[in-house]
């Protein structure tokens, strides 16, 4: 019913058409409500998720690699909070000495809780699709457990990226394609939010029981990339003023702003489906939709 019609009308009509139905629709889906059920399965569901990447990777690239790459998604992504870096090294040391270990049962005791974060993920957006007809329950599962391969896979991809780059780079000083090493360094700074970005777009892509247009999935993680990073960029200023916010949480404040920052990104990914949904309500005629 949104769709544009046959009729000429302007980029300034379409434009506004656009914000109204955007504003809409997030006020409809009270994103907030959901980015609060989205970082609840994301938190509950991050070690072992971590684990299993860990698990997963050490058969094909070494353990140090893969840790060096999270460790550089958390800098990249998370904002600098009181005692992070403690934290996190703490963490990615027992990872590193323990996800190689992990036994057949407990394979299965981190795949249920990580593939079960996705399949919400897939209810919240089949929710903002507008989508009734929902996947069976099994197909759900089957989703959601392709959704953990693949960002497995993006990880070791990611994490290749960025470790090799650096030796491209020293390796073609010595040599007449020095102009390529711009080109090496330029990839190695792209890495993280591309990682990002096709995380954002595989999820709008594969998740949701019914598929937009490519374009549409596109800006919308676009969106959501970029949503992320200017986030980042207001929570630093945010977490900076907080001068008694440590003495009110001691030693729990890290994963106070940790959990309060995993709900400012699945905010904005959320939007980034809204933004989606929208530019597929407003630019896609009713006969296609």
């Amino acid at each position: 019913m949104y769709g544009v019609k046959h009729r000429r009308i302007s980029f300034k009509q379409v434009l506004n058409t656009v914000v109204k139905s955007l504003v809409m629709g997030t006020l409809e889906h009270n994103i907030g409500a959901l980015g609060a059920i989205i970082a609840y399965f994301a938190f509950s569901s991050m070690i072992p998720l971590l684990l299993l990447l860990v698990f997963s990777s050490s058969h094909v690239i070494p353990t140090s690699i893969v840790n060096q790459f999270i460790d550089g998604i958390a800098k990249s992504y998370i904002p600098n909070l009181p005692d992070s870096n403690e934290v996190l090294q703490a963490n990615l040391f027992r990872l590193e000495h323990f996800g190689s270990t992990i036994g057949i049962v407990g394979l299965l005791g981190l795949l249920w809780p990580s593939v079960g974060g996705f399949v919400s993920f897939q209810y919240i957006l089949d929710k903002i699709w507008g989508i009734r007809k929902r996947r069976s329950f099994f197909s759900q599962y089957v989703v959601g457990f392709s959704m953990l391969i693949l960002l497995i896979v993006l990880t070791i991809a990611s994490a290749l990226m960025s470790s090799v780059t650096p030796f491209l780079t020293r390796f073609l000083r010595d040599t007449p394609f020095t102009e390529w090493t711009r080109t090496t360094q330029w990839i190695g700074r792209i890495a993280f939010p591309l990682f990002l970005f096709a995380t954002s777009y595989f999820c709008y892509r594969f998740l949701p029981s019914r598929q937009l247009k490519n374009l549409h999935l596109a800006i919308g993680a676009l969106v959501s990339t970029l949503g992320i990073y200017l986030s980042r960029g207001a929570f630093m200023v945010y977490t900076a003023h907080l001068h008694h916010y440590k003495l009110i949480y001691g030693t729990l404040t890290f994963f106070m702003l940790l959990v309060f920052w995993i709900y400012i990104v699945s905010v904005m990914m959320l939007f980034g489906g809204e933004v989606a949904v929208t530019l597929t309500k407003v630019l896609t005629p009713d006969d296609e939709m």
